[in-house]
């Protein structure tokens, strides 16, 4: 396989270890600053979690196309797939950066490139 899926694959694993590492101490500093109702509590750790089993399963896929293990045909539609998702989530963080204040922008620019650029070896990989 091409080495662009080796680095989606590998730029994934950091972006899920990161966002499960730094996301969970943001979400419990916000619920521990501010007066939020329970149910609200548990929606947003839902949330959470349901992107967390995102990223850690497409790091997963990427990984087997990478290796090998999932055979091209497969591989070709996985790798559209998980390529186009995170674009979809370079997006959203880039606009979220827009309306964020100034000391956070640099910090979600930068995630946003980084899901675009996984997302751009993700799609090359599918197409190469």
């Amino acid at each position: 396989m091409p080495i662009s899926i080796h680095l989606a694959a590998m730029l994934s694993l950091a972006i899920s270890v990161n966002y499960f590492l730094s996301g969970k101490k943001q979400i419990s500093d916000s619920f521990k600053a501010n007066n939020i109702d329970e149910s609200h509590k548990q929606t947003l750790r839902s949330l959470f979690l349901c992107q967390i089993g995102f990223f850690v399963t497409s790091c997963l896929c990427l990984f087997a196309c990478a290796f090998g293990v999932v055979s091209s045909m497969y591989s070709y539609g996985l790798l559209l797939f998980i390529g186009l998702n995170y674009g979809i989530f370079a997006i959203w963080h880039c606009y979220i950066a827009i309306l964020s204040p100034p000391n956070n922008k640099l910090r979600l620019y930068l995630l946003g490139m980084i899901f675009l650029l996984i997302s751009l070896c993700s799609l090359l990989g599918a197409f190469i």
